[in-house]
């Protein structure tokens, strides 16, 4: 595994959620109160963006169909997704976040 710079810190205010393309992968970053999280940033249920989705805690919730995930390890907390979302390893670096493809 390789870790590679997926963003600045300031990319990613506090309480938001944006999503990044690296070496063909579409990351999804949030940032909970200065704790970061890479989650794959498609839905496991029918690909929507969750980008657009809607962040409460550590609850995040799909903005097609509703599914709702745990950021901090990717669990589905509601369906109608069944599979959890893979979560990126990631580590801070001065004001760089770099993420393990």
């Amino acid at each position: 595994m390789v870790h590679v710079k997926l963003c600045e810190l300031n990319d990613v205010p506090a309480g938001d959620l944006k999503q990044f393309n690296i070496s063909g992968i579409e990351i999804l970053v949030v940032n909970l109160n200065g704790r970061y999280f890479c989650l794959e940033a498609r839905c496991t249920h029918a690909g929507a963006p969750l980008a657009e989705g809607e962040l409460n805690g550590e609850v995040l919730t799909c903005p097609w169909h509703g599914s709702r995930f745990n950021i901090t390890n990717g669990a589905v907390l509601r369906g109608p997704a069944e599979r959890p979302l893979k979560v990126y390893p990631n580590m801070i670096i001065e004001n760089f976040i770099f993420v393990e493809i």
